[in-house]
């Protein structure tokens, strides 16, 4: 895995023609603008139900582990790859944290 400039790129619900998460026309339209590889990609999150369609486009994920009710609602699903206390831990384990 390798990091590239749209690391620090912002995708917001404007960009997402105002359709929120977790449908899945905000992960396909996040895809063509950036011209992302979903096999060669991981989809962060804190709310462990936005996961699925990134996972349901290839991509791996990391659920940002949240204590809300209903943030962990799906947590335990096939669709969540890595739970993530630390956002920074997990990359710096991953030989990816950029200082």
């Amino acid at each position: 895995m390798q990091l590239d400039e749209n690391l620090f790129s912002i995708f917001d619900i404007v960009d997402s023609d105002f359709v929120p998460k977790p449908e899945r026309s905000p992960y396909e339209r996040l895809i063509k603008k950036y011209d992302i590889i979903p096999e060669q990609s991981i989809f962060f999150e804190d709310i462990a139900r936005n996961l699925k369609p990134a996972h349901d486009l290839g991509m791996k994920t990391g659920w940002v582990i949240n204590d809300d009710n209903w943030a962990k609602e799906g947590h335990d699903e096939d669709h969540v790859h890595f739970k993530i206390k630390e956002l920074d831990h997990f990359l710096e384990q991953c030989n990816l944290l950029i200082k």
